[in-house]
């Protein structure tokens, strides 16, 4: 009699889940509803065009507005509490995956794409979202990997992936990321190859934010000779400021160099003392998006900057310092390129930099030249086994070594034109 009365509370309780399992998405998709539109209406360049929702899910559509165009996204939801996510089951309040609409894309995306993947007949990009019964948020933005052959050879990516975590009111977030294995290669040769990139990073929403990526090994072939770097890493920190603009502070460390050149390693701090936003985008945008021959420096220096930069290159013969600070107030429209008009570049200028240099280490570099000729009219200085320059601009006023010189003349002492 008890093993019968344990079985029937056992079929009970069985069907009693069961029930609440198949009633439950519908009071929960009312609510999942509710925050989707929520969280739209606080992000900026995006709009929820659409939403349908189901008993056990909903499909929702969204515009995103850029520069460049707009572009539209689709997302499949799914409501909890167990929901299935591409590595299984999973209990939560809903998980959602999100694509790119392939079809209606802002060109300019569109081509940049297909520069990589060719013709798109589905997104190369989803994004994963899980809101578990903790309220901890969890999104996984996955790249497709490709490989591809044309006439500049063959390209293989290992795709990459975010992970970004966080409670329901992205009070603060953490998350690593990893940059699939790259390689390139030309009549069997291999020109590029860069190891796997990986990183975290952490973020409190108007305070501050870090990331660090490490990059075990990069390899290049060019006319230069052959390139090898091991060990790299960078540090990026941010810090909101009390006018609402950032303060941003990078180091670069590579502590392993082989090359053609006597350079052994490298290290780089540079900092943005006090940079909007919306000019730290402008910025980026033109430096990682615009491909070099393109790039119109009038028109992308227009905004301003400061910069604080310090760098030192270490060789078999000795090393380089170099240490730069930089005011700039931004560029009048209608200037001309620096080469055309070096004076111009200089007026809304106000900074300094300083140069120290192993006698060697510059005498067997590819700026051999250039050093001579400098040295010889008195812009490098000899200060026992180094070469040393101090330049400053004020407005348009340029001094080298407290010597006031012509920018022109400048210009054609660096190109070795005297």
């Amino acid at each position: 009699m008890p093993m019968k009365l344990l079985k029937i509370s056992l079929l009970a309780l069985t069907f009693l889940l069961v029930i609440v399992a198949l009633a439950a998405p519908g009071f929960i998709g009312p609510q999942v509803e509710q925050q989707w539109q929520q969280q739209f209406a606080r992000l900026q360049g995006m709009e929820n065009t659409g939403y349908r929702r189901g008993w056990f899910g909903a499909a929702a559509e969204t515009r995103v507005s850029g520069r460049e165009g707009d572009t539209r996204l689709r997302s499949e939801i799914q409501h909890g509490p167990v929901v299935f996510t591409s590595a299984g089951p999973r209990v939560g309040l809903l998980y959602s995956e999100t694509r790119l609409a392939v079809e209606q894309l802002a060109p300019s995306l569109r081509g940049q794409l297909e520069k990589i993947y060719g013709r798109l007949d589905h997104s190369p990009a989803v994004l994963e979202s899980l809101v578990g019964a903790d309220n901890k948020v969890r999104n996984v933005l996955r790249l497709e990997p490709f490989s591809r052959s044309d006439n500049g050879g063959e390209l293989t990516f290992g795709g990459a992936e975010i992970v970004l975590e966080s409670d329901y009111a992205g009070t603060a977030l953490a998350g690593t990321l990893e940059i699939g294995a790259v390689e390139r290669r030309q009549f069997a040769l291999d020109k590029f190859s860069s190891a796997v990139v990986s990183g975290k990073f952490h973020f409190v929403p108007g305070d501050s934010g870090q990331l660090s990526l490490s990059l075990p090994q990069f390899r290049a072939d060019s006319d230069a000779g052959p390139l090898e770097v091991r060990d790299a890493t960078l540090q990026l920190q941010a810090r909101l400021l009390d006018n609402g603009n950032l303060s941003v502070h990078s180091d670069l460390q590579v502590p392993q160099v082989q090359s053609a050149t006597p350079v052994t390693s490298l290290q780089q701090q540079l900092t943005l003392p006090d940079i909007s936003l919306a000019d730290l985008g402008h910025f980026l945008h033109a430096l990682l998006l615009v491909p070099a021959v393109e790039r119109d420096w009038p028109e992308i220096m227009r905004r301003p900057l400061q910069l604080q930069q310090q760098a030192a290159i270490q060789s078999a013969n000795g090393p380089m310092l170099m240490d730069l600070e930089m005011d700039w107030l931004g560029m009048p429209a209608g200037m001309r390129p620096a080469k055309q008009a070096p004076g111009q570049w200089l007026q809304p200028m106000v900074g300094t930099m300083t140069f120290t240099s192993a006698e060697q280490a510059l005498m067997q570099s590819p700026l051999v030249g250039q050093a001579i000729t400098l040295r010889e009219y008195g812009l490098l200085l000899q200060n026992g086994e180094e070469l040393q320059m101090h330049m400053e601009v004020n407005r348009g006023d340029l001094r080298v070594n407290g010597q006031q010189l012509p920018p022109d003349l400048f210009m054609l002492a660096l190109a070795g034109g005297f």
